[in-house]
């Protein structure tokens, strides 16, 4: 773990390009409504003397601020800040999505050299696999629930990540999927079509099949566990645990289903 003060130049850059620092400003705040911020979540005081030895506007105080906490502390402050870049107008809906997952990609690297050990998302497992804004924003939204540690809130949006990626397999098969079909049937019709397809092993197959309870128990969850209603949320530990499981199955299914794509791509050309 290092401090925010330890951080390389182009680390720095990168927070303050995202936060739109350029210039003294920070986002959208006036100087009303960032002191109210830091009040209100962080108990700071950020128009406090203590912050302004360099200068006086809402950048400087930020980094006085950001350098005089630990490496975690800092980086509660900058995820809290993502949250509200994400509520502005042409952030949470970016005209340049691609862009915008690389500012994202970069800020969260260096939010996690502030934490240290903290839980990561692997990027490749929740790639894109069309080009629809909803399943971007839903990408997004996983990542920031997971690199804030927040597995419990991040189970309803893997759940409907998970049933997109399925109907794509699907349809990509132009194998029919009804929309009120549950996540356990639509990968029990993705097992179906591994094995017409004949192209696996027998313990490959194994694992599909077993994955297909996996996906039926995550719709219990998702639905009486999830932010989806209005329920008792799983402790973090359980809903982390049931995280990874998840992912790991999806991480195996990305890598069998690489040769289709490629056969498929083969076939249209």
């Amino acid at each position: 773990m290092v401090s925010y003060a330890e951080l390389k130049r182009s680390e720095k850059r990168s927070i303050e390009t995202a936060l739109d620092m350029k210039g003294g400003y920070l986002l959208d705040f006036s100087n009303r409504t960032i002191e109210e911020h830091f009040e209100d979540e962080f108990g700071i005081e950020f128009y406090s003397t203590a912050y302004a030895r360099n200068g006086n506007s809402k950048a400087i105080r930020l980094r006085s601020i950001l350098e005089g906490f630990t490496g975690a502390k800092a980086a509660v402050i900058l995820k809290n800040l993502w949250e509200v870049r994400q509520t502005l107008p042409n952030y949470g809906e970016p005209k340049d999505p691609e862009t915008e997952t690389i500012v994202s990609q970069t800020y969260f690297k260096v939010v996690s050299r502030l934490e240290g050990d903290q839980p990561e998302i692997d990027h490749e497992i929740f790639s894109s696999f069309d080009e629809s804004k909803s399943l971007h924003s839903l990408i997004q939204s996983i990542e920031r629930d997971i690199r804030a540690d927040k597995p419990d809130a991040a189970v309803d949006r893997l759940h409907l990540f998970c049933i997109k990626k399925f109907r794509h397999l699907l349809d990509i098969r132009q194998i029919e999927n009804a929309k009120s079909e549950p996540l356990n049937s639509l990968v029990g019709k993705y097992k179906k079509a591994l094995e017409a397809e004949a192209e696996l092993t027998e313990m490959s197959l194994l694992f599909i099949r077993y994955s297909i309870s996996v996906f039926e128990k995550f719709n219990e969850v998702r639905n009486n566990h999830s932010l989806a209603h209005d329920n008792i949320l799983l402790p973090p530990q359980e809903a982390r645990f049931i995280f990874d499981a998840v992912s790991a199955v999806l991480r195996f299914i990305k890598s069998i289903d690489k040769d289709f794509d490629a056969k498929l791509v083969s076939e249209q050309n």
